[in-house]
């Protein structure tokens, strides 16, 4: 059994695409690891003498189609009774380098220059064959797009062993540019062909480019009616020198127009939580989309379902000490969405809902009302949406909020401010996503800006209004064949007007639109909106236990800000066994919620919080476990205590003593997907 496979001396070429290149390989982590393999488990992959001596050919085939022609791959292998232990030294010695590349054919359509400084391979690379390949394909790709369907790349080049140099070239035959003659589309059913036509951007009339394939492909798949979707060619060769129409086929294959999802999942926030949803997706015709969904979360926590999890299986919300905000959570929604509003690349989505909102320290939310949205995809990676949303709902925050920020803190006069009311907003948002994957990034960036207006000139009332901009950045740097750095910088502000009401020149931003911080997806050091503007109410109550006895409480809860700054640092490593599916983590997040005016964004106000983390891939994105570490002392805030139906201020600054032990200054958080 192999127990050991190593490489040494190799710098050009990783352990991983030499491990691949060869048909030896190691036994499983369970079968290698003294301390595990004991068990029993685990795959078993033996010694085979034969392909061993091919796997030497095949490395130094594959240094001599890299550059290397000089390579020499030297072995060392080890064996005991039940074990054999190999290791491959490697001299890679200097490579072949290119140091002359041409290309010709390119006149009168593109710049030859620009071609060359995008191929894959360049001058003072080592001579690749496979990156020669790659570049003979990109500038297929690159005519294609241009009209070019039947382009032919015909390359050279000459070696100069002695020298190690070698020159390249690229002759470009690029045939003539045809125009799209027809669209011919295949085995539809209940979606006939002149709405698939409508659907995609491949049209007749145009001149032909590579992307209206994908595009059309991925198009067709987006609706969700189609199981198989295939956009091709009919013509395969040129028909005559004078031949510039060609004919696309589209064959598809439907799938079931309706479907029903169903999900239950846990999670350290929102404890026990489900989903369903059903889906038409030809409802009244046209492809439009109509979604009738449910979620509920924090079941077993409040009402109706007081099952106190909250003590047990969902402890991190044990520190929650209002009982509704430990109340079922809800969302109901019904949409339909039309695909095609007035032009293709736009798409309408009309909703109307229904939820319950708590979020932990902070507000419960309760409302009900619709949105409209408008989505352009001004290019592919690039969709913008302006949406208007109406609402009519009621937020209960912490009364000492209310003192915080506007000096108010009798129960009467705090009720105006909590509603019902209605709230209007317009929105815009974009947002560039370059990321290569939704559900696991490991390259790329993401992009996003949002603003948000809400004021009584679009249906708001006069208690809410404001105007909201929010905006981040994220970049996903391989490192390897596996391993991920992303970092993240986002911010927010809020600017709310002035109100003169009773007197009295008011800014009020609505508690469920104030910034929080703190949890899963921002500073994982803290718990879920513990970072920022907190206050603090001692209640009393009487002793149930011991009669005459009066007992204090001190609650506190999280009173949100006008302006947010986070950064996000996250290193991602493969982790072995799991059949490569587990994942460690180390990351550093920065972070600040303040109010502006009150507070300023200083260095000394940032809260850096370091961690570690394990993350398992499955197919609806990674089950995540991260554990961050707080040294701060707990946040600093006005003391309240309550007296009948007022607040009476205790201390303006407040701060509770740093906690000892080390485990209360963790926080754990379990969820799905990425933090960012």
């Amino acid at each position: 059994m192999v127990r050991d496979l190593t490489f040494e001396g190799n710098r050009a070429l990783d352990d991983y695409t030499l491990r691949v290149s060869i048909a030896t390989s190691n036994s499983s982590l369970w079968a290698r690891t003294p301390l595990l393999r004991w068990v029993g488990l685990g795959q078993k992959r033996f010694f085979d003498e034969r392909e061993f001596q091919r796997d030497v050919l095949r490395l130094r085939l594959l240094y001599s189609q890299s550059g290397f022609l000089e390579a020499r791959i030297d072995t060392l292998v080890h064996r005991d009774s039940s074990a054999v232990y190999i290791r491959f030294t490697i001299k890679e010695g200097e490579p072949v380098r290119v140091t002359q590349l041409t290309i010709a054919g390119l006149e009168g359509i593109l710049s030859g220059e620009r071609v060359l400084r995008d191929l894959p391979l360049r001058v003072g690379d080592p001579f690749n064959r496979f990156w020669l390949r790659a570049s003979t394909d990109s500038i297929v790709s690159a005519l294609r797009n241009r009209g070019y369907p039947f382009v032919d790349v015909f390359r050279g080049f000459e070696v100069d062993s002695a020298a190690r140099s070698a020159s390249v070239t690229f002759d470009v035959e690029p045939g003539p540019r045809a125009t799209v003659a027809a669209v011919e589309v295949e085995n539809t059913r209940a979606v006939g062909p002149d709405l698939v036509r409508r659907l995609i951007p491949l049209r007749a009339g145009r001149v032909y480019r590579d992307n209206d394939i994908y595009g059309s492909q991925r198009d067709l798949y987006r609706t969700g009616i189609y199981d198989y979707v295939d956009v091709r060619l009919r013509d395969s060769v040129l028909e005559g020198p004078d031949d510039t129409l060609v004919t696309a086929q589209v064959r598809v294959r439907e799938g079931p127009l309706n479907q029903v999802r169903l999900g239950l999942g846990w999670a350290t926030q929102d404890c026990f939580r489900g989903l369903g949803a059903w889906t038409a997706h030809h409802a009244l015709g046209g492809a439009r989309a109509l979604e009738l969904s449910g979620r509920v979360s924090k079941i077993g926590t409040g009402a109706p379902f007081s099952w106190g999890f909250q003590e047990n299986v969902c402890r991190g919300l044990r520190a929650e000490q209002d009982s509704t905000r430990l109340e079922l959570n809800y969302n109901l929604t019904a949409s339909l969405t039309e695909p095609i509003l007035f032009v293709r690349g736009t798409t309408g989505t009309l909703s109307l809902f229904a939820e319950r909102r708590s979020e932990l320290f902070a507000f419960v939310r309760e409302a009900v009302g619709g949105e409209v949205s408008v989505t352009r995809r001004v290019r592919e990676d690039l969709p913008v949406t302006l949406s208007y949303r109406l609402e009519r709902g009621s937020t209960r925050a912490e009364p000492a909020a209310f003192c915080v920020f506007l000096n108010i803190c009798r129960d009467d006069d705090i009720s105006v401010f909590e509603g019902p009311f209605l709230q209007s907003t317009l929105g815009l948002l974009a947002v560039r996503n370059r990321q290569n994957s939704v559900l696991n990034p490991s390259r790329g960036s993401l992009a996003s800006a949002e603003i948000q207006w809400a004021a009584p000139a679009i249906g708001s009332d006069t208690l809410a209004q404001f105007t909201k901009l929010q905006g981040q950045f994220a970049m996903y740097l391989p490192i390897g064949r596996r391993g991920v750095f992303a970092w993240r910088v986002q911010y927010g502000t809020i600017v709310p007007p002035r109100l003169d009401l009773e007197g009295q020149s008011l800014r009020v931003v609505p508690p469920g639109e104030r910034f929080y911080g703190g949890g899963p997806n921002s500073v994982r050091g803290y718990g879920q909106n513990e970072l920022g503007p907190v206050v603090r109410v001692i209640e009393t109550r009487d002793d149930a236990r011991t009669p005459n006895v009066i007992e204090e409480d001190t609650l506190t809860s999280a009173s949100g800000g006008n302006d947010l700054l986070f950064a996000n640092a996250e290193l991602r490593f493969p982790l072995p066994g799991v059949a490569g599916r587990l994942e460690g983590a180390l990351f550093v997040d920065a972070g600040q919620v303040r109010v502006r005016g009150q507070d300023a964004f200083r260095y000394d106000g940032l809260r850096l919080t370091p961690g570690i983390g394990l993350r398992l891939r499955t197919g609806i994105g990674p089950i995540r476990l991260d554990v961050g570490y707080n040294g701060y002392r707990p946040q600093t805030g006005p003391l309240y205590r309550r007296v009948d139906t007022r607040l009476d201020l205790e201390a303006e600054s407040f701060t509770p003593d740093r906690p000892t032990s080390f485990f209360d200054r963790i926080r754990l958080h379990i969820s799905v997907g990425q933090a960012f």
